[in-house]
């Protein structure tokens, strides 16, 4: 039995984009090329590894079972790449990644810092793409990888590491009338307009209770933070950001009557393409955030008030 890793790497792709065509595309093979691949491969084991009596080829039981193994090959061949780069010295001149805007930078500002250090002449470009953009862009190799609030699925080509969670508040600044409720109900806030930050309107985990029938949605947090600070309306925004941009206890945390001990986490990942090889200052880069833990700092900045304090 010969295994190819152009069979398998067929066999992955026609999976995580469910059909010949779409794999070719992202292999940047014809469609009969991916097919020929596939076919061989389970000539090779002897076992039908998609149902392909339907509009779009559907894993048989075998090739389920067969999948991980499959993937884990591909991974340890990325994974020797990469270390070869790095022992070879490959150097980039440049490299570009992505961080949600409501990644606290503290957190990520050491590893980014001994980079500058130990790389002098490597150019690097932050972006700070929305909603499911940042995970296309690593898909398309745009990106080198990003660090972003956890999604509910990955695509199967695209690995992740936890590195932590941030923590979520309801907040007003301290004029606002909400700021002043010992606890404010869903009702009393469904009085009042609702500031979104809008990659996130539908992920955050307040979302189907906190829904206000008048709603802004704004796609920088910078300009949701000075609506806040203006009074425009009330806002579920990551506590660490509340810190680095609150001035004077000007922001009050809502304390609900429904959660009155609950804490809203949101993990972090950061997550790459399992195909794109990187040289040796994107590797360093990614091993050193892998190893990085975002956690919420304490807070001294707002606490359940209900009188406006400054603090």
């Amino acid at each position: 039995m010969r295994l190819s890793l152009e069979q398998l790497a067929a066999f992955s792709a026609v999976v995580s984009e469910r059909s010949f065509s779409a794999a070719a595309r992202k292999l940047g093979k014809s469609q009969s090329a991916v097919s020929i691949s596939v076919g061989n491969l389970e000539i090779d084991l002897g076992i039908t590894l998609f149902d392909r009596s339907q509009r779009y080829p559907q894993l048989t039981n075998e090739g389920r079972a067969l999948l991980r193994d499959a993937e884990a090959i591909l991974g340890q061949c990325f994974n020797m790449e990469n270390r070869a780069s790095s022992l070879a010295e490959e150097l980039e001149t440049e490299l570009v990644i992505s961080i949600d805007e409501a990644i606290p930078y503290a957190s990520l500002a050491p590893v980014l810092e001994e980079f500058s250090r130990r790389f002098t002449h490597v150019d690097l470009t932050v972006l700070h793409p929305s909603g499911q953009d940042a995970l296309a862009m690593i898909e398309e190799k745009k990106v080198l990888f990003g660090v972003m609030c956890t999604r509910t699925h990955y695509p199967r080509n695209l690995q992740f590491i936890r590195l932590g969670s941030i923590t979520f508040s309801n907040v007003a600044c301290r004029d606002h009338p909400l700021a002043g409720m010992p606890t404010v109900s869903f009702n009393q806030l469904s009085n009042y307009r609702q500031l979104i930050y809008l990659p996130f309107q539908d992920r955050l985990p307040t979302s189907e209770y906190l829904n206000s029938p008048n709603h802004w949605r704004v796609e920088s947090y910078l300009t949701l933070m000075d609506m806040l600070r203006a009074g425009m309306g009330w806002a579920t925004v990551p506590r660490q950001l509340m810190q680095a941009l609150g001035r004077n206890g000007e922001f009050v945390e809502l304390q609900l009557e429904a959660y009155p001990c609950t804490d809203w986490k949101v993990g972090v990942d950061l997550v790459w393409s399992s195909s794109l090889r990187s040289g040796k200052a994107g590797t360093w880069l990614r091993d050193a955030l892998g190893r990085t833990s975002i956690k919420m700092q304490k807070m001294k900045f707002i606490q359940a008030i209900s009188t406006h304090q400054k603090i």
